[in-house]
């Protein structure tokens, strides 16, 4: 019987570790619309809190709060949660603050 193995294989870990690094207070990143949970379309938010990490639907999530970025550039006030696919946020540079 094979060992169960718990979260991403080594690989997987190696090759995801610059975007999962990536999610930490200060660092702006965008998400696919498929790839997050709380809204529709595609979410670029300034992470200001990680709040957990975990599995979820076969992929790593984590549950993030954050002030969304509108596309001049500028930050919403009101911050938002968004649960998002590890391996699917890209870091992003902005500009406006």
């Amino acid at each position: 019987m094979a060992e169960a193995v718990c979260g991403p294989t080594p690989e997987v870990a190696r090759r995801n570790k610059s975007t999962v690094d990536r999610l930490t207070f200060g660092v702006a990143i965008r998400v696919p619309a498929e790839a997050y949970r709380t809204g529709e379309g595609p979410l670029t938010l300034l992470i200001t809190e990680v709040l957990g990490r975990g599995p979820f639907q076969g992929a790593e999530w984590a549950e993030v709060r954050g002030h969304e970025v509108h596309p001049d550039g500028t930050l919403r006030i009101r911050q938002s949660c968004a649960l998002v696919r590890v391996d699917q946020a890209r870091p992003v540079e902005v500009w406006s603050w």
